[in-house]
């Protein structure tokens, strides 16, 4: 399994913009109740156990943080990116944490380096989309989950198979956000997990599209979006300490205009397995 670096995909380093120009810990197209839900499941799976639970691309990691104060003191949480600079930001926030531990590369990467391990959940909240086959992702984690083991992935998605979308419009969309992206249908993706061998314990193809104010006021309020964004663009994250504040503002509202533009074309949902 590879991944484009977060330098080669502007979209990866969004990300990093919009948690911080935009004081929101983990933005993506799930609400906050369904992220809330979404760790509620991992803690009841885990419940009475011992062993890990990996949370893949997990960014600046406040919601690995938030996952490993939600766990049994048995279970411990790696959080993993290809982010050096996210990766030592949540070292340096997250230290004193216990069950939290970081590592830099991919999911591959460290099963390779440390092969054997006990475990028990792996969860991947907007990531798996930056895969370059994510059907090979689906089985990765199989092979590396114990038996009994749950699996998490919610990603961004085309919308429903009614909606047939051009070639010309998926590449468009690749193109916007600057890297090989591979989104699915919730469809494809049910079938990946299928043929990974996983038994699908639920999904949830109901999840509001991509960009939905609505939604997103909701969890927070507009004051508050407004006041991060003037008072952090002028204060560039540390993934883009080379860039000026005009490019971060720019490369933010461009990608925010092509998804909200679009956003009925493009959804998120959840998919959830047991091994």
């Amino acid at each position: 399994m590879n991944t484009h670096s977060s330098a080669s995909c502007e979209l990866v380093n969004t990300y990093e913009v919009l948690e911080h120009v935009m004081g929101i810990n983990g933005l993506h197209p799930h609400s906050l109740d369904s992220i809330n839900t979404l760790f509620q499941k991992i803690s009841d799976h885990t419940k009475n156990k011992k062993g890990i639970v990996l949370d893949v691309g997990c960014g600046s990691a406040y919601g690995t943080y938030k996952l490993s104060c939600m766990l049994e003191p048995d279970v411990s949480v790696i959080g993993i990116d290809i982010n050096k600079k996210s990766i030592s930001y949540a070292q340096s926030r997250y230290a004193n944490k216990n069950n939290l531990s970081f590592y830099v590369g991919t999911l591959e990467q460290f099963n390779n380096e440390h092969p054997g391990l006990n475990i028990i959940g792996i969860l991947s909240v907007s990531v798996s989309m930056f895969f370059l086959d994510t059907q090979h992702f689906y089985q990765t984690a199989n092979k590396m989950l114990s038996y009994g083991g749950i699996f998490v992935d919610a990603p961004f998605v085309f919308s429903s198979d009614k909606n047939k979308l051009k070639d010309s419009f998926k590449d468009k969309t690749y193109q916007i956000c600057g890297c090989n992206m591979q989104m699915h249908t919730t469809t494809e993706l049910s079938q990946f997990m299928q043929t990974a061998d996983f038994n699908q314990l639920d999904i949830n193809e109901n999840e509001f599209e991509l960009m939905n104010m609505r939604k997103l006021f909701r969890d927070y309020s507009a004051g508050y979006l407004l006041a991060k964004f003037i008072k952090n663009t002028l204060s560039p994250p540390p993934t883009f300490i080379n860039h000026s504040s005009w490019y971060i503002f720019k490369r933010t509202l461009n990608i925010f205009g092509f998804f909200i533009k679009n956003r009925n074309k493009y959804g998120a949902t959840i998919l959830i397995g047991i091994k």
